[in-house]
């Protein structure tokens, strides 16, 4: 570790425990404390790619910018903090790739933190999100507090699911009351259901199909 540290030149490790330290404040939250050395280390080849002039493109980066506004909007922020400090011009890309490293971040606190399961839980929660819009006929407020409560709960439920670790209790019939009481909730929860069966192979449990439920009848109810 020290050793790839010391690599680092000065100016990209501040600007990266800069841009970290902004997104604690604007993200509320604690961050795993190597974030601004894993940060740093990819804006040393970043940068390193700029002056070699090798473009490299980032297939998820409409996923991220949808899935994750704040998190999107401080890797454009860094973006422009790295010209700032290095006077290198990243490409837009970059914002993609920080706003990656900031939510890999965040879910490694809670034990989360592996970048394949955030690059896969971007897809999934996409793919979610047009389900429910289209459901509800509606179009969401990817900014709006709701909905940022709903993808936290989505990356939580994706990482449970991909590592086999479903969550049961006895709240079954409570799960069938709620879905005669919210048949519009139930009826987009359970397509939920029938999708991430069919294109990854996972089941949800009656008691993950209720929390899904609650939280799409809340966004149905905030428009």
């Amino acid at each position: 570790m020290l050793e790839a540290i010391s690599a680092i030149p000065d100016d990209v490790l501040l600007v990266s425990s800069d841009i970290v330290e902004l997104a604690r404040m604007d993200l509320d939250c604690r961050l795993n404390p190597n974030l601004t050395f894993t940060l740093a280390d990819h804006l040393c080849f970043a940068i390193q790619r700029v002056h070699e002039n090798i473009p490299l493109q980032n297939p998820l980066a409409a996923e991220v910018a949808y899935v994750y506004p704040r998190e999107h909007a401080l890797g454009k922020t860094g973006v422009k903090m790295v010209a700032s400090r290095t006077g290198v011009t990243l490409p837009d890309a970059e914002a993609c790739s920080i706003a990656l490293h900031l939510v890999n971040a965040e879910a490694a606190r809670e034990g989360l933190g592996d970048i394949h399961l955030v690059m896969e839980s971007a897809k999934v929660i996409e793919r979610v999100t047009q389900i429910v819009e289209k459901d509800l006929g509606v179009e969401l407020d990817r900014s709006s507090y709701g909905y940022v409560r709903f993808v936290a709960h989505l990356r939580y439920l994706v990482g449970r699911l991909m590592q086999g670790k479903s969550v049961k209790s006895g709240n079954s019939s409570l799960f069938r009351q709620a879905a005669l009481d919210f048949p519009e909730a139930y009826a987009c929860a359970y397509e939920v259901d029938q999708y991430l069966k069919s294109e990854h192979g996972w089941s949800c449990t009656d008691e993950e199909l209720l929390y899904l439920m609650m939280h799409v009848n809340r966004l149905a109810a905030a428009q």
